[in-house]
């Protein structure tokens, strides 16, 4: 009170000596907003480390048989909720399992913490890996407002009543229709007038995330929930400028377009009193659109798991902020960083390694970099392999790593590491450089375009994508090698274009360029030149024979690469054409990568064990 009230008189006595002046006026309310502005501050975690649930003072398991409403096929039970180590973390695990429980075909878990751990407003994380939904699964992260009632003899609840706020689900028949299951996710509001009013209001978002949320690595998902709005993340520790892939406002009365048709008014209560979590993995249902066991792919091969690494609960201490949860411990104990060195480089990413402790168990790493900033977090004393994205090719980098953990306590040495991208090849490329040749009316590239070229016998594979966030009509090849053409390329997958020049002379040049048909007009790309029979895969590494014993195929692929390897530790990386990192992953001496949601095009596969390194050349048909 006594600074509020020193800055006040600041206030007034500069605005009453400088009233004319109202640049410097708001330069003093400026400042007065920023000198009282709160951070998060941790209000709760759980982070799963001492490998037992709490089921005293934060969580309930459930046991259900009528699945979860929406006819989804699982028998909910608590074996099926676990806490197991999984690359080095404690996590929380729900399992769905094929076998026969009562007068179900198939197992999963749900867990909640309501009447334990309950909130109104704040930022609320959790970072999972989450199961290939193939077809059939069905992984959610949400809320229900812990005034929740449900008779499970009667399956009867006050809901929609008690109101439901969804951060995370997936598995939706949308991406089954379009094959786009690792990348569909939806966030969603659900309230009402009436208990079980199956005609209840609801606002809902399904979108396609740009990569995929069902690969190896953990992501993280995030509720900013205050009086005015709700608003949904992805990543926002990777990519802290992200925006909302949801975002709805709650105040009183707010009247808002519904993504169907008409308006709907938010019952504004329903989202301004406490509400509890929930985690469960559902099998089948309306969301899915899939009823039969059967038919659900993703069990296929055995157990489906979603991971949770942790959950944290951030307020401010605005007003109508409420708690109540397990007090945690004060944390004052700030991270070690071990290490932070330079891994695998290509043109547009960079691999830091990187190995830090804390006794939260968990260390937050910050990567800054041109004035950029992401993060990503591990388990402590671990080493973690973190890829930069999105970087120019034949550039250099100076990153700057600092360690911090979920208190916000930061770690006294920051570590740089310098990191050079490959420069582009005959063979593949990244660039915004536009034609030259003269003609008027052409647009201007704003990121630009990236090119491959692959010999396969005697024919010549040339491959464009745009990059740009224009959508692209057409795409043409203008080919200047011998006399001047212009040929219509087919369009393998979104922005993506590709064009053969078949029975082409090996070490022979090519000379060709891109139209790409834009609203407005064309986009042109320079002149490039190929030489016909060129590889570009250079071997800066000694291949052992052992390391040569090597086997891939098939090769072309459709979906699965089999491989057998001479060691049964091996790192596994795939790179496409342009050095986007695809997937890394160790396997053993005999092993599959699934290929099956990459697009058609030319890779790079590159094995690494104690024999030496081998490249191979995949292609995906």
């Amino acid at each position: 009170m006594k600074n509020r009230t020193l800055l006040t008189l600041l206030v007034e006595r500069i605005n009453r000596i400088w009233f004319r002046s109202a640049t410097l006026l708001a330069i003093i309310v400026l400042f007065s907003q920023v000198s009282v502005a709160q951070s998060w501050v941790l209000k709760w975690q759980d982070n799963f480390e001492t490998g037992t649930l709490d089921q005293t003072n934060t969580w309930n398991l459930e046991t259900d048989g009528n699945g979860g409403g929406n006819s989804e096929l699982q028998y909910y039970i608590p074996d099926n909720v676990t806490i197991e180590s999984y690359q080095g973390l404690k996590c929380l695990v729900l399992s769905a399992k094929k076998e026969t429980y009562l007068n179900k075909n198939v197992t999963s878990g749900r867990l909640n913490s309501q009447g334990k751990v309950y909130f109104q407003y704040g930022k609320i994380e959790s970072r999972m890996k989450l199961p290939s939904t193939a077809n059939g699964l069905w992984p959610a992260f949400w809320f229900l407002g812990n005034d929740y009632v449900y008779d499970i003899n009667a399956v009867t609840s006050n809901w929609p009543v008690c109101g439901e706020i969804d951060v995370m689900e997936c598995g939706n028949s949308a991406g089954i229709a379009n094959n786009t299951q690792s990348t569909n996710m939806g966030g969603a509001l659900h309230w009402g007038p009436t208990p079980g009013n199956t005609n209840h209001s609801m606002d809902y978002t399904n979108v396609n995330a740009p990569y995929s949320i069902q690969d190896d690595e953990f992501h993280l998902y995030t509720l900013i929930w205050d009086a005015d709005s709700i608003k949904m993340y992805l990543d926002q520790d990777r990519y802290p400028k992200v925006k909302p892939f949801y975002k709805q406002r709650i105040q009183n009365g707010a009247n808002t377009p519904n993504a169907g048709g008409g308006n709907f008014t938010i019952i504004y209560n329903q989202f301004h009193k406490p509400f509890h979590i929930v985690y469960n993995l559902a099998v089948g249902g309306t969301y899915v659109g899939i009823y039969d066991i059967n038919s659900i792919t993703a069990l296929a091969g055995g157990p489906a798991k979603m991971y949770i690494d942790y959950i944290r609960i951030y307020q401010k201490g605005d007003a109508g902020e409420l708690f109540t949860g397990p007090s945690i411990s004060a944390d004052s104990q700030v991270p070690t960083l071990t290490t932070a060195t330079l891994g695998t480089v290509t043109k547009t990413t960079a691999e830091i390694l990187l190995n830090g402790s804390d006794n939260s168990g968990s260390v937050i790493y910050t990567v800054s970099y041109n004035g950029n900033t992401t993060s990503t977090e591990s388990a402590s004393g671990a080493l973690k392999s973190y890829i930069v994205t999105g970087l120019s090719a034949g550039t250099t980098y100076n990153f700057t790593i600092t360690a911090t953990d979920a208190n916000g306590n930061v770690a006294g040495t920051s570590w740089p590491v310098t990191a050079t991208t490959l420069a582009n090849t005959e063979c593949a490329g990244l660039s915004n450089a536009a034609s030259n040749i003269g003609q008027n009316g052409f647009l201007p590239f704003e990121t630009g375009y990236s090119y491959t070229f692959t010999t396969s016998g005697t024919d010549v594979i040339v491959t464009f994508e745009m990059l740009d966030s224009k959508e692209v009509a057409n795409a043409y090849l203008w080919n200047f090698t011998s006399s001047f053409s212009e040929n219509k390329i087919t369009t393998i997958n979104g922005k993506i274009f590709s064009y053969t020049l078949s029975k082409q002379t090996i070490g022979s040049k090519i000379k060709v360029a891109c139209k790409f048909e834009v609203p407005g007009g064309s986009c042109v790309t320079q002149q490039l030149t190929y030489t016909v029979g060129n590889a570009c895969v250079v071997n800066t590494a000694i291949e052992t024979e052992q390391a040569a014993v090597s086997r891939f195929y098939p090769n072309p692929l459709h979906t699965i690469l089999h491989l057998q390897l001479p060691d049964d530790k091996n790192l596994v990386v795939v790179n496409d054409m342009i050095g986007n990192l695809v997937l890394r992953e160790m396997v053993g001496s005999s092993g599959t990568i699934d290929m099956s949601h990459q697009k058609t095009g030319v890779y790079i596969l590159r094995i690494e064990n104690k024999y030496g390194i081998r490249y191979q050349k995949l292609i995906k048909n």
